[in-house]
């Protein structure tokens, strides 16, 4: 009995029952609602005309609910079964009582458990129950309600010890709740913004390389909310228990070294306090610069957002600190902060850790994963892997993978003239092309960089890359297809003429794929840069569900030839005798065709634009047909109006394309 008695406190008991057992009985209501009975409401009102679809898993059972039960109970729990100490004459009452504060501790843990582990049991309870009922087999199967239970329990738990684990170093329960929210989101949240920050100053930086989608994971909010279609790893259940077990246990040590005195304090350790505030003032500059770096740009601006994003956080922070306003003769400790963070942005600046500056040498490389997009390059298997499904039907990709010494020379020149060029491309203004590098070397390590660089500086490196035969092969993968036997059919899809050619016949099969792969392997470097399309659509469609499709750029012209001798051109692709008119307007300040065109209270309708000039002859038709698209910032815009289409669709020509009599009318 004595034993007992040492473990148990029926006093303490009964008070816990009294502040916290409402919080009991109210998450258990709230769990009937939101899964038995939207079960029971969907098949009473459920007939042959609105049969009642259930959802693929519990989780998805009024989903936001269940998300906002998990992150609302649990802390109100902690906040309230840890309240006497934050409050003074409670605290010092509690404390004097004849009993250890690991009991205390202890019973206090151990019957908030019983809280939020009770009414998540009996609600899988009903569930079971009413899988013997309710004709949801799978949904409310033994080993489906097993699961929800289990993944439930885990993250309330979670979430009431890592209440509990701040209650502990607060002395205020309003500070208490805030603080657990920000410490669900403060690891991934610091991290993102102090990556998101080095990419102002550190040249060819990506933070989307380290800020990938599943950084996500590692937010408990959005990690509850992908458990219908995304069941925790065995890894991560692991990691979330020796979470639970690490607040558990270092909120019970704490808890023993905490004084009485600390309640109605911020922060209960006064050495925590410095922490406290330089933690939120260095936050707090992170989010400042952040937002002016990305609204504005500059480093004017990013300055002026680190400046008042930290004098806010500092003073903010001193004044929950002391609860007093005034704070402002403690500047001293905010100019210090300034200077450490000056002196930590300078050494960024000016390099000196090398990053800018390092190059692998070519021997140390075996191969490279080089494009116009990061995403292009931080995929390995997207790079690698050709094919990607969509609707089960397996698509053929480029890819982004180089190994050729030739293209790996070519790559690593064009990186080597970014890196010392870095001041002029600072300063320059024209117009920019993503460059996305990723070497993959031969110890193990990979190398990634980002930059975006004016093309025309760098003509002469592109060119070298573009025209070698493995980079045209990886960018144009029907020049990788030499075994046809397995290709059905080879189809041209015109987008605005609803008309299409497919080519059946093996013969003409091979006739086209040959002519194909000359036309792409013979284009210039300007051809390959120049997009221009015929608003039509060649698709691969092999036997083994393999599809290859691709744009008919308006530069191959063999198979364009090929077509015309067959009497099929006028199917394949859009011709003078598919348009009634075209309209031309000048575009002098080269801004983008659609913020012209949908600028403006006229919208699409080019006839009602001053200085818009109609154009009939087909003749003319043809020739700006084969000479529009690509830069949809060109000098002309055309609308091109089609005889069984009441909407226009809009292209662009430039100066120097534009032929004689559109210089003329336009001028």
């Amino acid at each position: 009995m004595k034993l007992r008695t040492s473990l148990f406190n029926r006093g303490i008991l009964v008070q816990d029952i009294r502040n916290v057992g409402w919080i009991g009985s109210a998450f258990f209501i709230c769990l009937l609602f939101s899964l038995p009975l939207q079960l029971i409401m969907g098949y009473t009102r459920e007939n042959e005309f609105h049969p009642y679809q259930p959802p693929n898993s519990l989780f998805a059972l009024s989903n936001e609910f269940q998300i906002f039960m998990t992150f609302t109970f649990p802390v109100l729990l902690a906040i309230f079964m840890f309240r006497y100490i934050h409050v003074k004459l409670t605290s010092d009452f509690t404390h004097s009582l004849p009993l250890k504060r690991e009991q205390l501790f202890h019973q206090h843990v151990v019957f908030g458990l019983v809280v939020i582990i009770v009414p998540l049991f009996l609600t899988a309870l009903s569930l079971t129950i009413l899988g013997l009922i309710l004709p949801y087999k799978e949904l409310l199967s033994f080993t489906s309600v097993l699961e929800w239970f289990s993944f439930s329990a885990l993250f309330h738990v979670f979430v009431f010890l890592t209440g509990v684990f701040v209650a502990m170093f607060t002395g205020m329960s309003i500070l208490q709740g805030a603080l657990t929210y920000i410490l669900f989101l403060f690891p991934v949240g610091v991290t993102v913004l102090f990556i998101s920050n080095l990419e102002f100053y550190l040249f060819g930086f990506t933070a989307t390389y380290y800020l990938d989608s599943q950084i996500e994971k590692y937010i408990p909010f959005i990690r509850l909310s992908q458990l219908e279609r995304l069941p925790l790893t065995l890894t991560e259940g692991l990691g979330y228990v020796l979470l639970c077990f690490i607040f558990y246990v270092c909120a019970l040590l704490v808890y023993k070294k905490r004084d009485t005195e600390t309640a109605t304090q911020a922060i209960a350790f006064p050495s925590l306090r410095p922490i406290f505030k330089y933690g939120v003032t260095f936050c707090t500059m992170l989010v400042g610069g952040l937002y002016f770096g990305s609204l504005q740009g500059g480093l004017g601006w990013i300055l002026f957002g680190y400046l008042l994003g930290s004098f806010a956080g500092y003073f903010l922070s001193i004044m929950m600190l002391e609860k007093s306003l005034k704070v402002f003769s403690k500047w001293k400790g905010y100019v210090a902060y300034v200077i450490a963070v000056a002196i930590i942005g300078f050494a960024i600046q000016i390099d000196v850790f090398g990053f800018e500056k390092k190059l692998p040498a070519v021997e140390d490389i075996e191969g490279i994963y080089f494009g116009d997009s990061i995403y292009s390059v931080i995929d390995h298997e997207a790079s690698l892997n050709p094919t990607y499904i969509v609707d089960q039907r397996m698509y053929i990709n480029p890819t982004y993978f180089y190994e050729q010494p030739e293209t790996i020379n070519s790559i690593h020149h064009l990186h080597e003239q970014i890196i010392q060029e870095k001041d002029l491309l600072k300063k320059t203004k024209d117009q920019r092309n993503s460059v996305a590098i990723r070497y993959n070397l031969k110890e193990g390590s990979d190398l990634i960089r980002y930059y975006e660089v004016p093309l025309t500086i760098y003509q002469k490196q592109y060119r070298e890359i573009a025209e070698t035969t493995e980079f045209k092969e990886n960018q144009n993968p029907v020049l990788k297809i030499n075994d046809l036997s397995t290709l059905e059919h080879i189809t041209l899809n015109s987008y605005y003429t609803e008309r299409r050619v497919t080519i059946t016949e093996r013969e003409d099969i091979e006739e086209f794929h040959q002519l194909i792969q000359s036309d792409i392997k013979n284009e210039t470097f300007e051809e390959i840069q120049d997009y221009r399309s015929w608003w039509t659509e060649i698709s691969y469609e092999f036997s083994n569900n393999q599809y290859l499709q691709f744009s008919w750029k308006k530069s191959y012209t063999e198979i364009e030839n090929w077509l015309e001798e067959k009497g099929l051109i006028e199917q394949a692709r859009v011709t003078e005798d598919d348009l009634s008119h075209i309209y031309v307007l000048k575009n002098d300040e080269k801004r983008d065709i659609y913020d012209v065109v949908y600028g403006t209270e006229y919208g699409n309708d080019l006839s009602r634009r001053e200085g818009a000039v109609k154009i009939e002859d087909p003749s003319q038709l043809n020739e700006i047909l084969r000479i529009a698209g690509g830069d949809y910032r060109g000098e002309y815009i055309i609308g091109f109006y089609f005889k069984n289409s009441l909407h226009p669709q809009f292209e662009s020509i430039s100066t120097e394309n534009a032929p004689d009599f559109l210089r003329k009318a336009l001028p």
